[in-house]
This record gives C-alpha cells, sequence and structure tokens, in this order.
C-alpha cells in the first residue's frame, strides 16, 4: 500500500471512530505553530489542547496555498488534555506536497473539522521570503474638520523578512488610491475637506512584495468651524448725542451747584439777591427751552431712560418750572417798578446795573430789563397776559 493509500485509511478510520464513539460536542480548545515560516527540510510543529471531556485523539488536516488538501496527520492529547503532532517536510513524500511557497493552514479537530481549529504558517521550499500577512485591526479617529488619525496592528507573519514598511491607501469618492509609505503603525492625514467621508486601507511590504489589504475603515471629517462677527452696538452712536435725560440732569446739577455756591457766598444785599434771582432765572428758562425743544424727540417719563434716578425718572418738569418762571417772573416785574418809581438820586438808592461776570459762576450776565422782557414775551406766548397788559408793562419798563 502506497502513502497516500494509508493517508485514506486513516481518515476513513478517523471518521467511523468519531461517528460511533466521540460525542457530538467534542472540540479542540486550541492551535498553534512554533514558528509563522518555515524553509524546506524543516519540521512543523502542531501543538494545542482540547476539552477535559473530549477523547485523546486528534486529527490534523493540512492545506497547500491553493486550498488543496495535502496531508493528514494524527495524534494523541495526554492526561493534562495537550498534545503536539510533528510533520517533517524533509522526507522524500513531504517534499512534493510541500512544493508550493506561500501561506498553508491546518485544522485540528476530534469529531467535526467546523468545531476544530485552524493556523496558518508560511513555508518557501528553497527559503526565500514571502508576501507578509496583512496587517490587522485598522481603525481611524476624526482629529477636526481636516484631519484623521489611523492606528493598525502589524501582520501576524512577515513572510520570513523584516517589513519594509506600510503603504496606506485612501478612498475619497474616486477609489482607493495610495497616499504615504511609513515605518510606523499609526498615521495622521491631514489637509482634508471637511464634512467627508474616507475610507482607508493598510497592506505590508517585505523583500517578496506587498501584502494584500487589511481591513477597511472609513471616518467623516468633521464640520468646518462657525465664525462669528460681532455687530458693533447701536448705543456707540447713540452715546455719542447726549440724551434728553443727561441734558436735564446736568442743568439741574448746574443750576443747585451754581445756587449754592451764590447763596454761601454773597452777604444778601439787594444788588446781589437781584443777581442771584437773575441767574436762577436765566437757568430755569434754559432748562425750559431745552424741554421745550427736545421734549418732542423723547419724553422725559419714557420707560427706556436707564441714566436718572427712579425720582427723576417719574418727575415732570413743566408742573414745577411754569409756576417757578410766573412767581420769580412777577416778583422780578414788581420789584423793577417798585424801584424805577420809588427810585431817588441818592447813595442808599439801589440801581439795577448790568453785572459783571462773577468769579464763582462765569455766566454772561444780562440786564434785568431784558430779563423781565423774556419773562412778558414768555407769558404772553404762553396766554397769561393778554396784549393790552402786555403793552402796558412795556410801557412801563420802559420808562427812565
Amino acid at each position: 500500500m502506497n502513502g497516500k493509500g494509508l493517508y485514506l485509511g486513516v481518515l476513513l478510520s478517523v471518521i467511523v471512530v468519531s461517528l460511533t464513539v466521540i460525542p457530538a460536542y467534542a472540540e479542540v480548545t486550541s492551535l498553534k505553530t512554533n514558528a509563522p515560516f518555515y524553509k524546506g527540510g524543516s519540521k512543523i510543529y502542531f501543538s494545542g489542547t482540547i476539552l477535559d471531556t473530549d477523547p485523546p485523539n486528534v486529527t490534523i488536516l493540512l492545506f497547500d496555498p491553493t486550498n488543496k488538501f495535502i496531508l493528514l496527520a494524527s495524534g494523541i492529547a495526554d492526561s493534562n488534555h495537550q498534545f503536539q503532532i510533528i510533520v517533517d517536510s524533509s522526507t522524500s513524500d513531504n517534499q512534493q506536497k510541500f512544493s508550493l511557497k506561500g501561506t498553508y493552514n491546518a485544522t485540528a479537530f476530534i469529531a467535526t473539522k467546523e468545531n476544530g481549529k485552524t493556523v496558518d504558517f508560511t513555508f518557501s521550499p528553497d527559503g526565500s521570503p514571502v508576501i507578509a500577512f496583512p496587517p490587522t485591526s485598522l481603525t481611524t479617529s476624526v482629529a477636526s474638520s481636516t484631519e484623521i488619525d489611523l492606528k493598525w496592528s502589524g501582520p501576524v507573519n512577515t513572510g520570513g523578512a523584516p517589513l519594509y514598511g506600510y503603504k496606506i491607501e485612501r478612498d475619497d469618492g474616486t477609489g482607493f488610491n495610495p497616499i504615504q509609505n511609513i515605518q510606523f503603525t499609526s498615521y495622521q492625514d491631514t489637509g482634508l475637506t471637511p464634512n467627508k467621508l474616507y475610507s482607508y486601507r493598510v497592506s505590508a511590504v517585505n523583500q517578496a512584495g506587498t501584502s494584500n489589504p487589511s481591513n477597511v475603515a472609513t471616518a467623516v471629517t468633521l464640520s468646518p468651524p462657525t465664525v462669528t462677527t460681532s455687530t458693533p452696538s447701536s448705543t456707540t452712536n447713540q452715546s455719542a448725542t447726549p440724551s434728553l435725560d443727561e441734558l436735564l440732569k446736568k442743568r439741574l446739577e448746574d443750576a443747585k451747584r451754581l445756587q449754592d455756591l451764590l447763596n454761601g457766598k454773597n452777604s444778601g444785599s439787594p444788588s446781589t439777591t437781584v443777581h442771584a434771582q437773575t441767574i436762577q432765572l436765566s437757568e430755569n428758562m434754559a432748562v425750559n427751552a431745552v424741554t421745550s425743544n427736545i421734549g418732542v424727540q423723547k419724553s422725559v417719563n419714557t420707560p427706556e431712560n436707564k441714566l436718572m434716578p427712579s425720582g427723576l425718572a417719574n418727575f415732570n418738569v413743566n408742573t414745577v418750572i411754569y409756576p417757578i418762571i410766573s412767581l420769580v417772573g412777577v416778583g422780578i416785574v414788581v420789584f423793577i417798578l417798585y424801584l424805577r418809581k420809588k427810585r431817588k438820586p441818592s447813595s442808599n438808592s439801589i440801581e439795577i446795573k448790568k453785572e459783571t461776570p462773577m468769579p464763582e459762576a462765569p455766566l454772561e450776565q444780562k440786564d434785568d430789563g431784558d430779563h423781565a422782557m423774556m419773562i412778558l414775551k414768555n407769558r404772553l406766548a404762553k396766554g397769561e397776559i393778554t396784549v393790552d397788559e402786555f403793552k402796558e408793562l412795556k410801557e412801563e419798563l420802559s420808562e427812565p
């Protein structure tokens, strides 16, 4: 009986024993070789483990790089449920079976091949390197809108020669194209288009050539960052023009400061009193003029007033200024008429004359007659006096 017939007989006997004796759940739990690469004439060591409930008989089937069955081997597991099976490629019969250069695989099992374990190894009859196994576990991670980072694991079998490096290929929608050759197991792909899908694969390169590609990993770059432009606040232009609230507040503060200054430094003489009243009247009329001109654009009681205190926000200037102007104006007119009718050429007489500017209040002073005429015109415009009364008072004011 030749060797081929012997192997077929052993295989048939194993199958028969498996069907009659070995339970269906029996299987090999692990299988490995003692090296990933073998040259012609080498011994190939297969070792592994089985379940403690399994029968000890283990069968190995070998297939060449074309996936053709070439050899059957068997062995017995020991009391520790471990086994080792040796195949010698140096025998004349096995030399013909291991004539191809490439990747072989072996499957060890007890009952059925599907319940066994498989291991790959590289064999080269002349000892020259073969193409390496492909890299494994390629993953991608998105770093930004223009960058994707790659990581992978090296091949479990380098083909009997050191690796030159790895070839990285990228698919941006037009197919896989090489983008880089590196010697590391990581790569940062930059300069990408935001919010776009990319696919990658990696191959190992050694003296024999380039391996099959790894698994394909994909990723989508992030969207581009949003650029926000700040709009200049409209309050910038508004702050350049004083509001009605600011003007009223400043006028009231200036009038109060000037009045306090006059009251604190003047001795209370008649001429000083007339001068103080003139300044106070001028300030009140100035406030009234501001209110008349600007009030049509913005009311004092506007809810948007954020500059005046809560007390001034509800303050109606017209309800106070008009009575004050009327009272002060009547008093000044009566006082001036009284002085002019009763005036005598004595040193004690009071002369109403144009005052010079005071150091404490550098305001332009006007003649009391002008102020009295302004008050009369103001009252006539408001309807507080008739035209006849205005003419009569005007003539009295015009008397020397």
